[in-house]
């Protein structure tokens, strides 16, 4: 626990010292700055005692030496002219390119969307993502919403349609239970295709409902490379893990949700409850699950140049009498997005807990700097939880911002197990 102490430590030390290094904003009275005056002008006229002891003594300095000739080339060369480009959101119809992943583990590569926003004259949205990263995992997926509603409540309720595949050629699997061991580590490959439908409603300008009906068919097999686990695991122990399952789903869906990414920072928030029904072809399988997830954004200053995060995230599953859930569908924490420093899905069972705390401070324009902490467990039941369960991770990571709205990160995470390094095109938190 020192090195936890360490962390608390120094989010404490960023705190104080930011009080001195950055200045307070102009007084009422004063003419504002336009923005470009503000990045080029000094924000106040007097530094505050000891000034140049703190700075040079900030570990925040030592970065902004590192970084400030690639930023200044970057503010006045292509990244600025990157930004300034109009956004393929304007347009109704077209294709974007990107970078981006397929999850946790899955490295990245390429992503084509085509997108159609007046689909054959009639306001029907559909989009066509079709991604393949450097590890051979594949996603290429349908999207069409329709509205459904009368015209004065235009756009409050939708018709949708989805269509997936999805081949992952390499997922870890180390067993069940919140002490399995690290040693036990294998792999396996699914191979999914997934059709669904249903109705989306607009409850408010941040809140929707839907309730949708999902088809999915998924086959394990051996993994491309590494251990099988289908020569060290049976069906018995791990259910689906030979041959696969077909499910039949019905999803509830609630949630609300006004986060926003602007002026190089997270703001607002974003809360969502999904429970659904599942049943499985052959009678194996049928189960219900219930999967909460939240994160907020707290601003400690205005120009929100010092934030607070908060992600959390509970999911339980629940089988019916004589049946078994798919161990794939089960929660795996291990992950960017809930376990920093383990392993990929280091940890799976029915249930999980994760809680991630972050601290981030601007250290340039296009530059923040995050300390965070994150703590999950799972479990067989909700009930089994508890206090002294928790497995920790922390560590720093970096916000670079080539456009304000559109950031990306790299964290460095470390546990009691390894250190891991991530990296995320588009994230959300």
């Amino acid at each position: 626990m020192s090195d936890l102490y360490r962390l608390l430590l120094l989010i404490v030390l960023f705190g104080t010292l930011s009080q001195d290094v950055w200045a307070q904003e102009a007084p009422p009275d004063e003419p504002q700055q336009t923005e470009e005056q503000a990045q080029t002008e000094r924000i106040v006229e007097d530094r505050p005692p000891l000034y140049s002891i703190k700075r040079g003594g900030h570990p925040l300095t030592w970065l902004e030496v590192a970084f400030k000739p690639v930023l200044r080339s970057a503010e006045g060369g292509s990244i600025r002219n990157l930004a300034s480009r109009k956004s393929t959101s304007e347009k109704t119809s077209g294709i974007r390119f990107g970078f981006d992943g397929a999850g946790s583990g899955s490295g990245f590569g390429p992503e084509v969307t085509f997108f159609h926003k007046n689909f054959l004259g009639r306001n029907v949205d559909v989009e066509l993502p079709l991604l393949y990263t450097y590890k051979r995992y594949e996603v290429y997926q349908l999207n069409a919403h329709m509205p459904v509603a009368s015209q004065r409540f235009y756009g409050a309720l939708s018709f949708d349609l989805g269509a997936g595949y999805r081949s992952r050629p390499q997922d870890d699997f180390y067993g069940f239970g919140n002490d399995s061991s690290v040693d036990n580590e294998t792999q396996f490959r699914t191979v999914a295709r997934e059709m669904s439908a249903g109705l989306s409603a607009k409850l408010s300008d941040y809140s929707t409902a839907g309730i949708h009906g999902v088809y999915s068919r998924v086959g394990v097999t051996a993994p491309t490379s590494g251990v099988s686990a289908q020569d060290y695991f049976d069906s018995s122990s791990t259910p689906g893990l030979q041959g696969g399952v077909t499910l039949r789903s019905l999803v509830f869906s609630i949630g609300r949700d006004n986060q926003q990414r602007e002026k190089n920072a997270f703001r607002g928030g974003a809360d969502r409850l999904e429970v659904s029904f599942n049943d499985g072809a052959g009678g194996e399988f049928q189960y219900w699950r219930y999967r909460l997830t939240s994160q907020h954004f707290f601003p400690l200053s205005s120009d929100a140049r010092k934030v607070i995060a908060v992600r959390a995230l509970l999911e339980t599953n629940q089988t019916t009498s004589g049946h078994s859930i798919p161990f794939f569908n089960m929660p795996a924490l291990g992950s960017g997005q809930t376990l920093r420093g383990f392993q990929t899905s280091r940890f799976r069972d029915k249930t999980a807990l994760a809680l991630s705390l972050e601290y981030r401070y601007r250290i340039w324009p296009m530059i923040d700097v995050g300390l965070f902490v994150d703590e999950g467990q799972v479990a067989p039941k909700l009930g089994d939880l508890a206090m002294n369960g928790f497995h920790t991770g922390y560590g720093v990571r970096l916000f670079v911002w080539p456009k304000e709205n559109s950031p990306i990160t790299f964290d460095y995470g470390r546990s009691g197990e390894m250190w891991r390094f991530y990296v995320n095109f588009k994230p959300r938190f």
